[in-house]
Parts: C-alpha cells; structure tokens; sequence
C-alpha cells in the first residue's frame, strides 16, 4: 500500500533527472512538482586535459572513477566517442545509474560497491588490488572522503573537476504557487549544494520546512540543518528510489497514529 498516494512531492534535480525521478513519483500514486534547483555546467578544459594525461599512464595500474551519472555525463558531451578508448583501464561506477551511464558511452564498467557512496566503494577497495593512479571524474564541489582514503594507502589520485553546479534561475511559477500556499507535502533533496539552492530560490525558511524535508543522507541532513532547515526523514541507503521508500514509510506511521 502506498502512503504517498494523493501526496505533492516536489523534486529539485535537474532536467532529465526530475523527469526519471517523476516516473518513480507516480509509481506511488504521488504527484511531482518540478522546482529544478540545480544547473550543471561542464568545466570542457578539465575533461580534455585529463584524457591527455590518462592515455600516458599504464592501464593495469590506473583507475578511472565516477560517483555520479553527471560525471559521465559532462565526459560524453565533452567527448562523444571516448569510450572504447577507456576499456583498457579498470573503470569503477557508484551506483547503477552511473555504472548504466557509463555502458551508454561504451565503456566496460569494472565494478560497483554494494553500498552506492564514497564509503562504499572505500569499504570495496579495501578487499581489492590498489592501482597507483585513479582519476576521479566528480563535480567541483563534493566530499573528499574516497580521495583522502586511498592517498593515506598511497595511491595518487587526480581529481578532475568535470562540471560544477549552481544554483537555477529559471523561475517555475507555478511550483512556486505550490510552495506559498503550502500545498506541498514533501521536498527531496539529494546532495548539500540542492539544500543550498533550495533555500536560497524559495527565500524563506518558513515556506522551505513546510514541506516533509527528506534527504538522501546525513552529510545532506547536517548541511540542510545548517541552512535552518528541518530534516524529518534520511533515507536509508544514499538513492531517490530508498529516499521515496523512506517517505512512504514516513507517512504510514503518521497515518498509523491518524488510526490509534
């Protein structure tokens, strides 16, 4: 039974994505308000410079890591037939989406951690064969937990920032509308910059926390707190579909107690 059936739930991904994620929103009976809060814009001078410096390094001895479909994204636009040329290196993908990104492009993904983060895939190189070398293709702006963990295991590791993300401007009016008259029911938020531009477009806390505030983990919930955002629910495991799962449950104990 879906607790969400009925429910206004307004996502902050970007383009496609909001469109991917609406899918999994009607799938529960919901309805999805767009409010896209972030914009990507790929850094191209990065992404040439880091494939010049991948073709001179030794494959059996270098990694090449992304941690999200946007990573892989910026890479393809920058470089529509580069794929094949990366199979002779060991590519890792977190994530499915990234990992199914990754295919698209052409390239042989290696392997994914189980648990789709950085602590996943630090937790999986642990019971692997290190490389000398990972690129790691990531947003200017992220964690540098998986960077710092395998320095301290002496790896070299060049982080090649692929794209950056701001904030959107585009200003959907009725989503607002939505939001003024607090007839949304819950917002998700995915990383600490989409809190960030959360906040920032709706430009007043009391209509941002009138939605459920659900985010994808607790490095979100600790940023989205900083923003004087209250986080009612962190999702389970670090993707949108555990983060919906998580918000059901959420409901059904209210509508449990409704009950009682």
């Amino acid at each position: 039974m879906s607790h969400l059936s009925g429910k206004s739930i307004l996502l902050t991904r970007g383009g496609e994505q909001n469109l991917k994620l609406a899918d999994l929103v009607h799938e529960y009976g919901a309805t999805p308000i767009f409010f896209p809060c972030l914009r990507r814009e790929i850094l191209t001078e990065n992404i040439v410079q880091a494939i010049d410096d991948l073709l001179l390094l030794d494959p059996s001895q270098t990694d090449i890591l992304f941690t999200s479909q946007n990573g892989v994204t910026s890479l393809a636009e920058t470089c529509p037939n580069i794929g094949r040329k990366l199979n002779n290196f060991r590519i890792v993908a977190v994530g499915k989406k990234t990992a199914h990104a990754l295919v698209e492009l052409g390239c042989k993904v290696s392997f994914t951690p189980e648990v789709e983060s950085q602590l996943g895939l630090i937790s999986k190189y642990t019971e692997m064969h290190l490389p000398k070398h990972v690129l790691f293709f990531r947003a200017e702006e992220g964690s540098d937990e998986l960077s710092k963990a395998l320095q301290l295991q002496g790896v070299y590791v060049k982080m090649v920032h692929a794209y950056r993300t701001t904030c959107e401007t585009l200003q959907p009016l009725s989503s607002f509308e939505a939001l003024n008259n607090k007839t949304v029911d819950a917002v998700l938020l995915g990383s600490a910059k989409t809190a960030e531009c959360y906040v920032r477009r709706v430009n007043n806390l009391d209509i941002a926390n009138a939605p459920v505030v659900i985010v994808m983990s607790q490095q979100v919930a600790e940023a989205a707190d900083k923003l004087g955002l209250t986080v009612q629910v962190i999702a389970k495991l670090p993707n949108f579909e555990a983060m919906l799962a998580s918000l059901n449950a959420y409901f059904a104990s209210l509508d449990a107690l409704k009950v009682h």
